[in-house]
């Protein structure tokens, strides 16, 4: 039996669920790796830190105490690393932590990197060593093949780990929850920093509710002063969530939209957002770039749109057509349950895992 050790940054974090948290029960029943799950920061600290006020002469102390708490708990991951085989950082942002590990003898380090985590908009929130972690890895786990491609120029062991949309998580509430049949509840599912997307399809959005009546817009996880103006209509936005009310809210859209502006950032974002669409039952309309041109296939499990013009066609052929939507979804969600079940991802993970064994 090799003992894992996965390190993720906070609980707060979708990634830690997404990447690690939710094979817990997979390592349980694996007669070859055994793993551990360990937090990098303090729940409780994380607490205190976002109820304590701005004010930076009032804030220095809770710094002060933060990065003692914060020591104190890498100091015992690393004492905790020396009884295992593998030590996996899930978006772990510290170079001095990863350094202590490298050096460790025994210990083989793997890095899960999502995102493009070396764009300037990252370097504050801790990556300016992002490529140092890369080429001292035993082992680089990604999540897309254009991720997997840019670690490549760094490591030469490179695994890709598709992420899960925790899809026997929605199968435990799908007979649950009930969408409003007189309503088509358009959704986008994200977080405040991502939210800017949606400028992308902005007229589109407008149009399809100027044409239409009965349509709600649902944005979960945005926050309310990032988002367009609207003129035609007032979205309905739940800025936070956990992840029960994140798969509730998923099961009642119909449409699932997933604009993307053409950039690096959105080139390197998997489809996580297409795929947890898919696993609550929604025909998805993804932007026509990226990981979503290898997971949709048009106008069957999904829709691709690039120009406002396939938006709005997109947009017009699922509302009208309900037929159509139904069979897009179901086919989306049959996608999921083939390709990116828990135990599949579990398996890439795991042979990536033995691989630096």
């Amino acid at each position: 039996m090799k003992k894992v050790l996965i390190v993720y940054e906070s609980l707060a974090t979708p990634t830690t669920t997404v990447r690690g948290l939710q094979f817990k029960t997979s390592f349980q029943a694996d007669d070859q790796l055994q793993a551990t799950f360990v937090g990098r920061t303090s729940e409780r600290m994380n607490t205190v830190m976002q109820r304590w006020p701005w004010r930076p002469s009032l804030r220095r102390p809770a710094l002060w105490a933060e990065s003692r708490v914060l020591s104190r708990r890498e100091n015992q991951i690393v004492e905790l690393a020396k009884s295992h085989d593998i030590v996996m950082l899930v978006t772990v942002p510290s170079w001095p932590l990863h350094q202590r590990l490298v050096d460790l003898p025994n210990t083989k380090v793997v890095t899960d990197l999502i995102d493009a985590v070396w764009l300037p908009a990252f370097q504050l929130a801790g990556w300016q060593q992002i490529h140092e972690m890369l080429s001292t890895s035993d082992l680089v786990v990604c999540e897309n093949e254009f991720t997997a491609s840019y670690a490549e120029q760094h490591n030469s062991n490179v695994a890709i780990v598709p992420d899960s949309p925790q899809i026997e998580e929605f199968d435990r509430y799908r007979d649950l929850v009930h969408r409003v049949p007189e309503t088509t509840t358009i959704g986008w599912i994200g977080g405040k920093y991502t939210a800017d997307a949606l400028y992308r399809i902005f007229e589109p959005l407008e149009q399809i509710f100027s044409q239409h009546q009965n349509l709600q817009l649902l944005l979960v996880g945005a926050d309310p002063d990032r988002l367009p103006r609207f003129e035609a209509f007032r979205p309905k936005v739940i800025p936070s969530y956990n992840q029960t009310a994140m798969i509730n809210l998923a099961l009642m859209i119909d449409i699932g939209i997933f604009p993307m502006f053409n950039v690096d950032e959105s080139l390197y974002r998997g489809a996580l957002k297409s795929r947890i669409y898919m696993a609550g039952g929604a025909a998805v309309i993804g932007q026509r770039l990226g990981e979503n041109e290898n997971l949709i296939e048009h106008s069957v499990n999904g829709f691709l749109a690039g120009s406002d013009t396939e938006w709005l066609n997109a947009f017009e052929q699922l509302i009208i057509d309900r037929p159509l939507r139904k069979r897009v979804a179901a086919q989306g969600l049959q996608t999921v349950r083939d390709d990116f079940s828990r135990a599949m991802c579990y398996a890439r993970l795991r042979s990536a895992l033995l691989s630096v064994l």
